[in-house]
């Protein structure tokens, strides 16, 4: 007679005592809740509306050594005051000179057109503005270079202290420089037809 738990008479499987492989029986019964609830990790706490409910934490004061005597105090940083410094310059000599330059480039370019005209009133305004001391000795310094730079075919050089006036002096350069920002543009232009040309 075989052991497999299966009785012929009454057609039921009769209990076999488990193997040592069989896995465990679990009694589960849908309709039950188990007792024990379960920890909700992912659930918000409310933060407390009133603080008189809570006790206040008091942390303990910290204790800060003392500075040793042995050191003095550092002394106080002095920064260097960066004033802008007054160049001696020969006023009327340098507005004479600049104005020439300026002059001689305008009436060597013919192909501004009409343009002369206004560059030529801007250039004026200039000189009135230099001849009653309305412009910094620095504005001297800076328009004979960009004169020269003009003279010496060399505009990349005017055009960025044309730059540098108009962000350092732009109260003071503001009515007649676009007049010559025209002769830089003119003489850029120049140049690079010239080198066109060579090509």
């Amino acid at each position: 007679m075989s052991s497999s738990g299966y009785t012929p008479n009454t057609g039921v499987t009769a209990p076999i005592d488990p193997g040592w492989n069989d896995p465990p029986k679990l009694s589960y019964n849908p309709g039950t809740t188990p007792n024990k609830p379960r920890n909700i990790l992912n659930k918000r706490v409310a933060f407390p509306l009133s603080s008189a409910t809570s006790n206040p934490v008091v942390m303990p004061p910290v204790n800060i050594p003392p500075m040793p005597a042995g050191f003095p105090p550092a002394p106080p940083v002095q920064v260097p005051s960066i004033l802008p410094q007054e160049i001696n310059v020969d006023s009327e000599s340098t507005l004479q000179e600049v104005k020439q330059i300026l002059l001689e480039f305008l009436d060597n370019s013919s192909e501004l057109g009409p343009k002369a005209n206004d560059i030529r009133r801007r250039i004026g305004v200039m000189e009135e503005m230099w001849s009653s001391g309305k412009l910094d000795s620095r504005i001297y310094v800076q328009m004979k270079d960009l004169a020269h730079a003009l003279k010496d075919d060399n505009p990349s050089k005017a055009d960025d202290i044309h730059r540098a006036l108009m962000v350092d002096h732009v109260s003071a350069v503001g009515t007649w420089m676009p007049g010559i920002k025209q002769l830089i543009h003119n003489c850029i232009a120049r140049s690079e037809l010239l080198s066109i040309d060579k090509e």
